[in-house]
């Protein structure tokens, strides 16, 4: 790759906002491989992988509905839903089991669109229809199943959990496969509208964007990635708990934020989302190998969510300055 190539895939993700946040995860790898070589096994990596997959892809799916202009607080009562459906429903044969898959990711998605056409339609603000359908789809949840139980096949726990060929963890393919996605997504007319609309509805309308059925879009999505992470959640916990998703909300949002997605809509990345989960695990993994007590977790993820934002108002603001001075610094020129 030529210097000036390198510059510009450089300036091209350094505008996502991932570009801290993956300087942050790498240091925290080699951080954790040397108080822990062990890391670098085939089993440890697979639990690594596994432990922060599931927040991962909710924290996908919450950015498309941030980037959109949206809030989303009904992650954690979907993630509880999807799982105990698919832990009451599922049978043993291979056909059951593979039938759960767009059965759950349909009724994310589902989900998503009836929480986004009562923002979009009904002109909720998305905080507080978000929040009513959280306590709707926990309420669901319950009625589903009362109390922790239920059980998943042996086969469907490994085909996410567990090593392809023996040699990769399935759930980075996974990983993989949704960013892969989100490219493709990001690249077409719904992913930049889902910007334009985010960073400033009037002027994406005046540019002949349509804001609602866009918006509408995001959260349908953002439902389906929910969709997709309750079937990992599932998969993890072998069992059914429709409580399971409630202590991963906070942990979504914060990924949302370390990643570098700023609240309000418009700028951010998926990816960056994502990278945000895996730092959250990892300093909960390098403390434990170095023997700090698990209380000062809480505080070291508190304070580098904090740093997150500072370091996202910082950017923000120094665009907003660029912005300003552009124009002057052209007619200085001219």
């Amino acid at each position: 790759m030529k210097l000036s190539e390198f510059g510009v895939y450089r300036r091209r993700m350094s505008l996502t906002g991932t570009v801290g946040p993956a300087v942050v995860l790498v240091v925290l790898f080699f951080i954790y491989v040397a108080v822990h070589p062990g890391v670098l096994s085939l089993l440890q990596f697979n639990t690594l992988t596994n432990e922060a997959t599931a927040v991962a892809i909710a924290a996908a799916g919450e950015t498309l509905i941030v980037l959109a202009g949206g809030f989303d607080l009904s992650v954690g009562s979907v993630l509880s839903l999807i799982n105990v459906l698919i832990a009451t429903k599922i049978g043993t044969s291979t056909g059951s089991q593979l039938l759960m898959v767009p059965i759950a990711l349909g009724a994310g998605a589902a989900i998503g669109a009836i929480n986004g056409a009562l923002v979009v339609l009904l002109r909720i603000p998305s905080i507080v229809a978000t929040l009513a359908m959280s306590f709707f789809w926990g309420g669901v949840a319950l009625l589903i199943l009362s109390q922790p139980g239920g059980s998943v096949p042996l086969d469907f726990v490994n085909w996410f959990t567990g090593n392809v060929r023996g040699a990769i963890p399935a759930a980075l393919v996974l990983l993989v496969v949704v960013v892969a996605l989100w490219i493709l997504v990001k690249r077409t007319r719904l992913g930049r509208a889902i910007y334009a609309v985010g960073g400033d509805p009037g002027a994406a309308a005046a540019n002949g964007i349509r804001v609602g059925p866009t918006s509408l879009a995001a959260y349908t999505l953002g439902g389906l990635l929910y969709g997709l992470a309750g079937i990992f959640l599932t998969a993890q916990s072998a069992s059914g708990d429709p409580n399971v998703g409630g202590p991963l909300l906070l942990s979504v949002f914060a990924a949302v934020v370390i990643g570098g997605v700023v609240f309000g809509g418009g700028r951010g990345d998926v990816v960056g989302s994502m990278i945000g989960a895996f730092i959250l695990y990892l300093i909960a993994d390098v403390l434990f190998a170095l023997g700090v007590s698990s209380f000062y977790t809480n505080v070291l993820n508190g304070s580098v969510l904090l740093v997150a934002v500072l370091a996202g108002s910082l950017s923000g603001a120094r665009q907003w300055l660029f912005s300003r001075l552009r124009p002057s610094l052209s007619a200085a020129d001219g």
